[in-house]
């Protein structure tokens, strides 16, 4: 069966290019993503040409990566924040669809310069400042995980699609969809199991990032969720700042998305010009705030939890579980 990528940008089955594969992280990173089954088939980082890591061969770009592997479509990339912005557009140059950009602190008027470019290119990025993302049916792009023998244990295949612009909860949302009787609170008030044996498990797990000016957004990713037969609920974490989750609320009210969405919405607190843990979340009007947000989710029927591990009792709700 057909992954996420199929839904999102046309990519049935991803052949990766790694690019900073030489780095200490690239290295270590790519050898994680291969032993969840990805297919990566080249790395480039300039002047390593002709080497090799983890036995894939090393090209100088992205270009001469293409051209010697025309089966390319995807990559990651493992580079510092000053160096992304190069790399996301050298990747677009060489043709290929789909890149996830891991890097945190890339400088935000880059973000908008490589953001229009894909545009013109017609290409999507994933990020900055990701951990990427993490698909059942068997690749990972990215930090999910840790190492690939606990991934492989706590991210199953199931029907919940996570959506999340932080890293640590696309994680903690993820893997405990995955967990046979999963212990937290009930709507009774009670404590205990959610779910028996039979866990939710998930379809896939998407960090959109948590800066200004996210490449695949929340909507995005929910619309390639709402085609994909796997997802029967989607689960997000959402907060102030940006309208990303504004326009998921106009996409079910418009009927472009009617899976049933649990969101949990952090930032209850956060006052106005306050920058609180994502650069993204920084509110600059009414509608970026968790009040406002809140409101008009609900209104569509988006249903809206207050803590992260009220999440999971409204997920065996919806599935019936």
């Amino acid at each position: 069966m057909s992954g996420i990528l199929e839904y999102l940008v046309g990519v049935e089955t991803p052949k990766v290019l790694v690019i900073g594969i030489t780095g200490k992280q690239g290295a270590s990173r790519s050898k994680l993503m291969m032993k969840m089954g990805t297919n990566v088939v080249a790395g480039c980082t300039p002047g390593k040409g002709g080497q090799e890591v983890n036995g894939v061969p090393v090209f100088n770009s992205p270009q001469e990566a293409k051209e010697a592997m025309p089966e390319i479509n995807s990559a990651c990339t493992y580079v510092p924040a000053g160096a992304i912005k190069k790399a996301a557009m050298d990747a677009m140059d060489a043709g290929i669809k789909f890149t996830v950009l891991t890097a945190d602190g890339v400088p935000t008027q880059d973000e908008a310069v490589f953001k229009e470019y894909s545009k013109a290119k017609g290409c999507t990025h994933l990020g900055p400042n990701t951990v990427g993302m993490l698909d059942t049916s068997g690749y990972l792009f990215g930090l999910i995980g840790g190492s690939a023998s606990w991934a492989k244990k706590n991210y199953l295949p199931g029907c919940v699609g996570v959506i999340s612009r932080s890293g640590g909860l696309s994680q903690l949302l993820g893997a405990f969809h995955c967990r046979p009787n999963l212990p937290g609170p009930r709507e009774d008030g009670s404590f205990g199991p959610l779910w028996g044996d039979k866990y939710p498990g998930v379809s896939a797990v998407m960090c959109t990032g948590g800066d200004p000016m996210p490449g695949v957004t929340m909507l995005d990713a929910a619309l390639a969720f709402q085609k994909d037969p796997r997802t029967k609920v989607i689960v997000a974490y959402g907060e102030t700042g940006t309208t990303q989750e504004n326009d998921l609320a106009a996409a079910v009210k418009a009927g472009a998305i009617t899976k049933p969405i649990i969101i949990f919405l952090g930032g209850m607190f956060t006052k106005a010009g306050v920058a609180q843990s994502h650069a993204g979340a920084m509110i600059r009007n009414e509608e970026e705030t968790y009040a406002f947000k809140r409101k008009i989710m609900e209104e569509v029927g988006i249903i809206v939890v207050e803590r992260p591990d009220a999440v999971f009792a409204q997920t065996a709700k919806v599935l019936g579980l």
